[in-house]
């Protein structure tokens, strides 16, 4: 058989599984809606099934000429996490892939794996997720591709650009602090067997979103069910502290703990956070954590009434948001319960891009998205007026819980940093940035840092990461005095050193990268500092008493 005849054959192949796919679907919709009490039309159980392993759906037969566009939302964790090497690899077969197929839109590559969401014609979209599965079929062909077809062609991407990146979510668990996704990942379960899940007691439901997706769309679980928790993030840093405060974990504590986010990503990280955590620690324990298959998305097109959904789903696309599709848009405006943080009018749209200017305990400002209705007075207050833009949780004087979970310490205590400091997930030696393997001491050593920089931006930078900062001392040459971008940061102990080194590169506060191109519409990418232990040599003393030199402001610019 030759390479057209083998084509063939799969094309064939695959036309023949969607057949069978298909009428398995219809019947298990009926039998779901007679389990769920519900119409036969207020389920599509076909909506709810993964991709992955599976032949995609196929393009629609007809095309509108002005719903032209196919939208795909794609991640895929890789664990052990690729080399220098694979992770070059990936970015250039991903570039390679999007120009092939002329495919736009953004997305992020980590060492840890691949998110994205990306626009094309339905056949070029799917040609490009076959490419992948081409090329890694071992991970690949276990990508859970969701594809939605006929959305307008406005809201295609312009361009493609795909970030190199340490952490596909934000959650400040890159590198050795990951949890395993082998060992603890959460448990999946279908849209149907979720909506099901909802109502039973003993159970709590808890959205691993920010504060800002879910002022404007939730879950609400039916009265006698689950009890929803609301974490009340400002940005995804925030939930291993939260999830680490005692009162999180006795809320949690001999229950079935549900989670959910948009797509599934945040969810796959969080639920193997919960879950190493309660490993680690015999006297906490759960009754099982699960989390929607393909998150919200997926839901709301298996139940496009909006099953025990209210609101809108936050996304980060053109689109927007998404809405239950079969629910009118009286039921949506009755769901509103987000406002104006001017006029505390109802409404349930970002617009803008107005943020938060309240500024938070460590110093830095919130920056939280924040709704600003149409009304035109409000429109022009927050143009005119921007440092008066408050979000819910800076108006209720919400802080986040301050320690994180020494999660490098429970990898240990589990065995997944093997003797000899082998990570199980990155595959690496712990100490490979600093972290581990070096004496460690209540000292740091900051280097790089600009002329610019104050004692003042570190103290918000370290501060700001929960990493205590007792005082910054200018490391000078001994014959100008002149400072060269070094400095020594006595921390309030070594656990808080420890933090920080962890953590490392933290953002310092104020300052931004000015490399590379600028111009409107581009975003300031912030500058980074990397710490690490500076024990004390021999007959060093230390800490220099502040009497004598005290903490300066400004870094000495010599003689």
């Amino acid at each position: 058989m030759n390479d057209k005849q083998k084509a063939a054959a799969a094309k064939k192949a695959r036309k023949e599984a969607r057949r069978a796919i298909a009428r398995a679907n219809l019947a298990e919709s009926a039998s779901a809606a007679r389990d769920l009490g519900l119409p036969p039309s207020a389920v599509e159980v076909a909506a709810s099934k993964s991709n992955a392993n599976r032949p995609l759906p196929a393009p629609p037969p007809q095309i509108d000429s002005n719903h032209g566009t196919t939208i795909c939302l794609f991640y895929q964790y890789k664990e052990p996490s690729w080399t220098k090497k694979e992770h070059r690899a990936a970015l250039n077969k991903v570039h390679e892939l999007a120009r092939q197929f002329s495919v736009t839109g953004r997305g992020r590559c980590a060492p840890e794996g691949l998110n994205c969401t990306l626009t094309a014609s339905p056949n070029d979209l799917r040609a490009f997720c076959y490419g992948l599965r081409a090329w890694d079929p071992a991970l690949f062909d276990g990508t859970d591709f969701k594809l939605e077809d006929g959305v307008a062609n406005g809201r295609r991407f312009r361009t493609f650009t795909l970030r190199k990146v340490d952490e596909l979510v934000g959650y400040a668990l890159d590198g050795v602090k990951a949890p395993s996704l082998h060992r603890h990942s959460g448990t999946h379960l279908e849209a149907t067997d979720y909506h099901r899940a909802m109502g039973q007691r003993d159970t709590v439901i808890i959205d691993v979103r920010n504060a800002y997706e879910s002022d404007i769309g939730r879950f609400r679980p039916p009265e006698g069910g689950a009890t929803l928790l609301d974490p009340k993030m400002r940005t995804s840093q925030d939930f291993p502290k939260w999830l680490n405060a005692a009162e999180t974990k006795s809320q949690l504590k001999d229950k079935t703990v549900m989670m959910y986010c948009t797509g599934g990503i945040r969810c796959e990280r969080a639920t193997a956070l919960l879950n190493q955590i309660t490993d680690a620690e015999p006297d906490f324990e759960t009754k099982g954590v699960v989390m929607v298959r393909g998150g919200i998305e997926r839901y709301l097109k298996t139940f496009p009434e909006g099953g025990y959904w209210t609101g809108r789903n936050y996304l980060f696309d053109k689109r927007m948001e998404q809405a239950p599709a079969r629910k009118s848009a009286e039921a949506l405006e009755k769901d509103v319960d987000s406002a104006c943080c001017l006029c505390q009018a109802k409404y349930a749209q970002y617009r803008g891009q107005h943020k938060c200017a309240a500024r938070l305990p460590s110093g830095m400002i919130c920056a939280v998205p924040v709704i600003v209705c149409d009304a035109p007075e409000c429109q022009a207050a927050a143009k005119d007026e921007p440092n008066g833009l408050q979000c819910p949780l800076c108006v209720e004087g919400y802080q986040t819980p301050e320690t994180a979970p020494d999660l490098v310490g429970q990898k240990r205590k589990l065995g997944l940093i093997a003797k000899g400091g082998i990570d199980a997930v990155t595959g690496q030696k712990v100490d490979a940035k600093g972290c581990e393997g070096r004496q460690q001491s209540q000292r740091l050593f900051v280097g790089k840092l600009p002329l610019t920089v104050t004692a003042s931006k570190l103290r918000r930078s370290f501060e700001g990461r929960d990493c205590k900062l007792q005082s910054v001392h200018w490391i000078v040459d001994r014959d100008n005095g002149a400072f060269y971008g070094s400095a020594f940061c006595q921390m309030a102990s070594v656990q808080d050193a420890k933090r920080a080194v962890a953590l490392t590169p933290l953002p310092l506060s104020g300052e931004f990268d000015r490399r590379g191109r600028s111009g409107r519409g581009r975003k300031k990418r912030q500058r980074t500092i990397r710490v690490a232990f500076a024990p004390l040599r021999d007959g060093e003393d230390w800490p220099v008493q502040l009497e004598e030199s005290g903490e300066i402001e400004y870094p000495p610019m010599g003689s």
